[in-house]
């Protein structure tokens, strides 16, 4: 008999967990918030300054060796900070619940790109995040009060806690969507900032909710995803709630999340207690022998359900559910109260009319809203890097023309709602005086692409150069076949995947080989991988080529799928799929291999560097331990 499993008092699972507590199991584990600070109106997470004078204070007793380095460590990066490659350089990050953001919020990320990052410019992750480089730890704590008078904190944005939390940039306004989930996803994550049950988590734990069945925010690739829902009860209400998938992932081991609970209601929080369940899980089984903390490499939840498969992991959360922590009340009316979005007053005509490119922008980067005369305007951010005066010129479009809200996605760009159709043109206008009125989002030449080597200890490829270099060559190449423009093309500068290399049309990860003692950057090819419900599918590595060359290889690619395919509606993936990728690895053989350093130089340099390419991984800071801080890299090969 299949079970469903929602916790309703007319299921076997509300009996079971019912008779655990009326038994007095005991609430082991049992944990409350400390201080929690006050939740101003407007804000998304609440910004306590207490914290950012301590982390000043810590950072201060840290630099004259006053704390233990690996406690600050774990202390640091709890806050947001993350060491870079370069010494006494920090990359912080701020945390975005789906992504969204206001103006004021911008006019302040414009103050840390201006003040506080040696690059002067801001960037968002594929996790709808932003984050700053080059940031010196004396000005850290100046960083998070500048974000914090703005409502943004760093708390939480890195370590063992439950990160960021990503959302459909169109909830609330997809004509598809089940219900709009964002004050729901907004619950969660303040129910889950600085809970004490997710502070020394085994590893890193990652949240997507998705309000519709397609599924655009990448539950099976989540540690936990949340999909919307509807259900009658039994007495004809219409009852909505989520679809809770546990154990998906990507980096070395890709894995799909399976579904541990069908149906978990929003309205009294029961989704909310089922993933803290999922947490305390988690949390307890880190301890175990053999298991998660005793191994970095495999801490992460998917590893857990791996071993232990979904039905098992299931009943543990059910069994967690009848302790007496899950009889707390959730005040659900407070936890999701958010500032509605109110759409800006019409803009009066200028009479200038549509720029050049207008109708392909209208055509790539305008989506309708539900709501009759209104749309949403993504703007196409190149790898997802920001400079100050665009931040600033981004505030003040925003409050002319979106109402002073924007979201960011995980492709990397910007999404402005409650556009009028009158104001588009001029919009695109705007965007094309500042640099950011390229259309093509979501397509082809929209290349997504981590930051690498250039900062990050785990990279071993310049990842966010060659997404420049590969967005203008594939833009150059001037493709206008429909299908092969729905192609995507995502780098990752190492196997951790943060560019979501193994959800791409075409996914690049960085790596080399060598010439004799000298070092090349390469990227491992991987292709046929989608991120969408129903057709969701892992890339598969095809072979290795050389960076410098990739575009080549990727233009190869696209040659062999237009000449080969079965009909002009076929799409890539399909074709992947049809002939399988071992089909890509005759036509490539010519981009794996280079001449000598006096034959092609420009071989053994990476994109956007003008020295000898070497590899030199540190550790990941997040998974200390992960990686050593040696120089390596693939084993020698020999040239035919």
């Amino acid at each position: 008999m299949k079970i469903v499993y929602n916790i309703s008092q007319q299921s076997p699972l509300w009996r079971r967990s019912t008779a655990m507590v009326n038994g007095k199991q005991s609430g082991d584990g049992q944990k409350k918030h400390d201080r929690v600070p006050e939740l101003k109106p407007g804000y998304v997470l609440a910004v306590d300054f207490a914290e950012i004078d301590e982390f000043e204070e810590r950072a201060r007793r840290f630099r004259i060796g006053d704390e233990d380095p690996t406690e600050f460590q774990l202390f640091r990066l709890s806050r947001g900070t993350y060491g870079q490659r370069q010494e006494n350089n920090q990359m912080m990050r701020i945390k975005l619940p789906f992504g969204g953001l206001t103006a004021d919020q911008m006019d302040a990320l414009a103050e840390v790109s201006e003040k506080y990052s040696g690059l002067h410019r801001g960037h968002i992750t594929t996790r709808e995040n932003f984050q700053f480089h080059f940031v010196n730890l004396d000005d850290s704590a100046e960083v998070m009060r500048v974000v914090g008078r703005a409502g943004l904190t760093t708390r939480e944005a890195c370590a063992h806690t439950v990160r960021n939390i990503t959302g459909c940039p169109y909830a609330g306004i997809a004509p598809e969507e089940v219900f709009d989930t964002t004050p729901w996803l907004t619950a969660y994550a303040r129910h889950m900032l600085r809970n004490p049950i997710c502070q020394r988590l085994p590893r890193k734990f990652k949240t997507s909710f998705s309000n519709c069945p397609n599924d655009c925010a990448g539950s099976n690739f989540h540690d936990l995803g949340f999909i919307a829902k509807k259900q009658v009860d039994a007495n004809g209400n219409e009852v909505i709630g989520f679809e809770m998938r546990v154990g998906g992932g990507t980096s070395t081991m890709p894995r799909k999340a399976d579904t541990i609970w069908e149906f978990a209601r929003c309205e009294d929080g029961e989704y909310i207690k089922v993933a803290e369940a999922v947490l305390r899980v988690f949390d307890r089984e880190g301890d175990l022998p053999g298991l998660l903390r005793k191994n970095l490499n495999k801490a992460r939840i998917k590893f857990l359900l791996q071993k232990i498969g979904a039905d098992a992991f299931r009943e543990k959360v059910v069994e967690e559910l009848g302790k007496e922590w899950a009889d707390e009340p959730l005040d659900m009316e407070k936890l999701t109260q958010l500032a509605p979005e109110v759409p800006s007053d019409p803009v009066p005509d200028d009479g200038l009319g549509k720029a050049p490119g207008y109708e392909r922008w209208r055509w790539t980067n305008v989506t309708p809203q539900k709501q009759a005369g209104f749309f949403a305007v993504t703007v196409t951010i190149p790898i997802g890097n920001i400079s100050t005066s665009q931040f600033r010129e981004l505030a003040r479009i925003m409050r002319k023309y979106s109402g002073g809200h924007a979201r960011t996605n995980q492709n990397q760009n910007l999404i402005l709602r409650w556009v009028r159709e009158e104001s588009l043109p001029m919009l695109h206008r705007e965007l094309l005086a500042i640099g950011l009125g390229d259309a093509e989002a979501g397509l082809l030449a929209d290349v997504v692409a981590c930051p690498g080597a250039d900062s990050c200890k785990l990279a071993i490829t310049s990842s966010n150069q060659a997404g420049y270099s590969m967005r203008e060559e594939l833009i150059k190449f001037g493709y206008d076949d429909p299908e092969v423009n729905k192609v995507s093309v995502k780098i990752s500068g190492c196997p951790n995947g943060c560019g979501q290399h193994h959800l791409a049309g075409i996914g690049l990860q960085g790596s080399s080989y060598k010439v004799g003692k000298l070092e090349v950057p390469c990227y491992d090819v991987f292709l046929g991988g989608v991120g969408y419900a129903g057709i969701e599918k892992f890339a598969t590595r095809v072979t290795r080529v050389a960076a410098k060359k990739a575009h080549l290889a990727i233009d190869r690619i696209l040659q062999v799928y237009q000449a080969e395919r079965s009909s002009p509606a076929e799409s890539f993936v399909e074709f992947v799929e049809r002939v399988g990728p071992k089909h890509f690895e005759a036509p490539l053989e010519e981009f794996k291999w280079v001449g000598s350093l006096a034959e092609d130089p420009e071989m053994y340099m990476d994109w956007g560097h003008t020295d000898l390419f070497e590899v030199i991984r540190g550790e990941g800071e997040c998974a200390a331990g992960e990686v050593p801080l040696v120089r390596t890299a693939a084993a020698p090969v020999e040239l035919p």
